[in-house]
């Protein structure tokens, strides 16, 4: 009866095992679903990752947009302006410019007329020739730059040929800056050896002949535009003298008085022939 008694006083839970067994399994299943939403979220982070430009891989910004540069003919009045604009390209989009290599290809793109075109052919063929070039053709370079002058050629003209030459030749700074020397016309040379302070480097000496150059032929294009309008004064001067001068050679001469011819008492001799009586 203790027993019983016992059995009877007590509580059933709240709860059963069924419905634990239901909750466990509810949270199964949120916890799954959680999983697979993760899953989802990870595929789309994925396929974004994917879809992102080849430029801007790693995170590197593609860069403004720049204007295309127009080709370069070797003038010196737009050479700065040339070398400004590719290091402004190349700044705003160094990706595209890894090496150097890149670098100086692009640049070579827009060399394709005038000495321009030399310039970048002469570069290439130096490149080939330095790595497989033959001693005979090196030899014929060597004469080249030691026997070029200026001649008739204006500073500008003769410094861009010497470039081609000094850059075929191989020769180091010093022995380029004294052939470019020997090279120039005996005036200018004059001019540039009285100067003070001569230039240390070959690109100098570039620079102040053709400044030199240039100034001696400003100034006898100016001599000579002077001499013509000197001439033109003159001519001006002598025709507007010209009419007193007629006026006086109109004038009649004064008169002057020529006394009667006297008889010297000499006789014609009787035997003369008289060349009008016939």
């Amino acid at each position: 009866m203790m027993v019983g008694s016992s059995s009877g006083g007590s509580e059933e839970p709240d709860w059963s095992l069924d419905q634990a067994m239901i909750q466990i399994q509810q949270l199964v299943n949120s916890i799954a679903a959680l999983q697979n939403t993760i899953h989802q979220q990870n595929a789309v982070i994925q396929q974004l990752q994917n879809q992102q430009p080849v430029g801007n891989t790693g995170g590197t910004p593609r860069g403004p947009k720049m204007a295309t540069l127009p080709l370069y003919d070797s003038s010196m009045a737009m050479c700065e302006a040339f070398i400004n604009a590719c290091c402004l390209y190349i700044l705003a989009k160094p990706q595209e410019f890894a090496t150097l290599t890149a670098k100086v290809t692009w640049v070579l793109g827009f060399m394709q007329t005038g000495m321009a075109q030399l310039f970048r052919d002469q570069f290439m063929r130096y490149t080939v020739y330095k790595a497989f070039g033959d001693s005979n053709k090196q030899a014929t370079v060597i004469q080249e730059i030691t026997t070029i002058k200026q001649g008739t050629k204006s500073g500008e003209e003769h410094v861009q040929i010497f470039k081609q030459c000094y850059m075929r030749s191989g020769y180091r700074e010093t022995a380029g800056i004294h052939e470019f020397k020997r090279s120039l016309n005996t005036p200018l040379l004059d001019k540039l050896m009285a100067i003070l302070d001569l230039p240390t480097t070959l690109e100098k000496w570039y620079e102040l002949a053709v400044h030199l150059d240039r100034q001696w032929r400003q100034a006898v294009v100016e001599k000579k535009v002077f001499a013509a309008r000197s001439r033109k004064g003159d001519t001006g001067t002598g025709q507007s003298t010209q009419p007193s001068n007629q006026s006086n050679q109109q004038r009649p001469a004064p008169c002057t008085h020529i006394p009667p011819a006297t008889h010297t008492g000499q006789t014609c001799d009787p035997n003369a022939m008289d060349v009008d009586r016939n």
